[in-house]
């Protein structure tokens, strides 16, 4: 918009400049240019400056362009006194570039209604003289203008509806793949998505010899929790617990919901000592404050560390197979395999 607003400020002194060496302007070219003169730079500095909405000083614009434009078609046509030096077919060519900006302004539905406005604003101004010149010098061409004006509206219109349309599918796809990607009661990545990021992982590892690490982790008599309080209190629980694991883990890790009261974490370039260092420090963490609300929750983590050999599902066996190893060890703690 900024770039708009110095081209049209140049384009504007530079026309006038040329008027004016051709001894072709006049009072009303004067004003009309230095009205562009002062709008555009004003326009340009409160955008820059961001003194108002982008959306006021669009609408301002637009509203500017389509005001001058009508009062110069009203002298033109009405007032050959003041408007002789104002030349028509040179404004007829600017004013359906008010109806393309319109379409840039709002929605499909609102930028048709207001470009209508403003085409029933132009025909309104030149009916009169239509209906009562019909063979004048500008009749045809004021008649032209409008039917094109019609046109290019209504092939705006088709062209922002199918615009519209393209992105609310995109949005249904983008929303499709967000559900079938995540759990829904944690918003946590679902067992479908961090198996995907174990088999990456795994590709990568044998790619470039990183090692990647994973966590299982499972809470410790949450079976409790549910037969006690009830199943909305187990979810809170769940909710509180995969916000408490992602204060422990990095941006890069990946924390998702294995299924039921399991949670998995996939720990890129980890290897195994580290991991089991931070299973360790996540089983304090969590089990440090009270969960959704006052209940005190502990987890068991079970640790692997992708090796040669393994598939996605081995490398998950290994870490269940740990994780199993620190419940029959007393529950919160971590241990590896």
């Amino acid at each position: 918009m900024l770039a708009i607003l110095a081209l049209a400020w140049i384009g504007s002194v530079t026309a006038w400049g040329l008027i004016e060496a051709r001894g072709e302007s006049s009072a009303v070219l004067r004003a009309v240019f230095g009205l562009n003169g002062v709008f555009h730079p004003a326009a340009f500095f409160v955008l820059w400056r961001r003194l108002l909405p982008m959306r006021v000083v669009d609408m301002a614009c637009l509203l500017f362009a389509a005001g001058l434009c009508a009062a110069c078609m009203a002298l033109r046509l009405y007032v050959p006194a003041l408007g002789a030096k104002i030349d028509i077919q040179p404004l007829y060519l600017w004013i359906p570039v008010i109806y393309v900006f319109a379409f840039t302004l709002t929605g499909h539905r609102s930028s048709l209604r207001l470009s209508l406005a403003i085409l029933a604003l132009f025909v309104a101004i030149s009916l009169p003289y239509l209906l009562q010149r019909p063979v004048a010098p500008h009749a045809n061409f004021t008649f032209q203008l409008h039917m094109v004006s019609a046109i290019l509206v209504a092939a705006l219109y088709f062209f922002s509806s199918y615009q519209h349309r393209l992105q609310a599918a995109q949005l249904t796809v983008d929303e499709l793949a967000r559900l079938a990607n995540t759990d829904a009661l944690t918003g946590l990545a679902n067992r479908r998505r961090v198996g995907e990021e174990v088999a990456a992982e795994l590709v990568r590892a044998r790619r470039y010899g990183h090692a990647f690490s994973v966590i299982l982790i499972d809470i410790d008599h949450f079976k409790r929790i549910n037969d006690r309080h009830g199943h909305g209190v187990g979810d809170a629980v769940l909710v509180d617990l995969a916000a408490r694991a992602k204060e422990v883990l990095r941006d890069v890790d990946m924390l998702g919901r294995w299924g039921g009261e399991e949670f998995i974490a996939v720990l890129p370039e980890t290897g195994f000592a580290q991991t089991l260092d931070k299973a360790r420090a996540l089983c304090a963490h969590i089990a440090a404050r009270p969960l959704a609300g006052d209940h005190a929750v502990s987890v068991s983590c079970g640790v692997a560390t992708a090796q040669t050999s393994d598939s996605s599902g081995s490398l998950v066996q290994r870490a269940d197979e740990a994780l199993y190893a620190a419940k029959r060890q007393g529950r919160n703690r971590a241990e590896g395999a």
